[in-house]
């Protein structure tokens, strides 16, 4: 089950095989993993079966800027959509929030995109990067918050899509 706040995820814990984590910063990851645990201990379930996933989106292009214009409106919507909006400013990113709805209030989505800064976007679970190498090295933050897998939804930085999500799996699989 996906789960941000502390009702569901305690929930999740007490039914649910785990937690699908979107949008997390690493010590909401923890926070989170440590509510669903907490809720497998009060159902009598063992805390240590129970599945916590995060989600860290990936883009890759060698002009970082292009993998992070892609990036920037993957996470433009969840900057304007309440209940992720809500967990960012819960993380201390109330004003950059903030910023993003009033430029989406005021312009429209294109305006909200043009608000998002890059020292915002390297605090959120996202990795625009220039290799694959990089990826890795820095899903490394997210691997240490205890969960137990990491989704990677590829956003491809260049045309056409498929051949550059293509070109990503490929990469990967070298450096595996």
């Amino acid at each position: 089950m996906a789960g941000l706040g502390p009702k569901m995820t305690r929930l999740v814990g007490e039914i649910s095989e785990g937690v699908c984590i979107n949008m997390g910063i690493p010590s909401k990851i923890r926070e989170i993993g440590e509510r669903v645990r907490a809720g497998a201990v009060d159902a009598g379930r063992d805390p240590g079966k129970v599945e916590i996933m995060a989600k860290v989106r990936v883009s890759v292009h060698p002009d970082r800027a292009v993998a992070r214009a892609k990036l920037r409106q993957v996470l433009t919507f969840y900057n304007i959509a309440d209940h992720y909006s809500t967990m960012l400013k819960e993380c201390g990113f109330e004003p950059e929030v903030a910023a993003i709805q009033e430029a989406f209030r005021a312009g429209g989505f294109k305006a909200a995109v043009q608000a998002l800064s890059d020292a915002y976007m390297d605090k959120l679970p996202v990795i625009p990067a220039t290799s694959v190498e990089e990826v890795r090295d820095r899903l490394g933050a997210f691997a240490e918050t205890g969960v137990t897998r990491l989704s990677i939804p590829y956003v491809p930085a260049s045309d056409p899509p498929i051949e550059d999500a293509r070109r990503f799996i490929e990469a990967w699989k070298k450096t595996s």
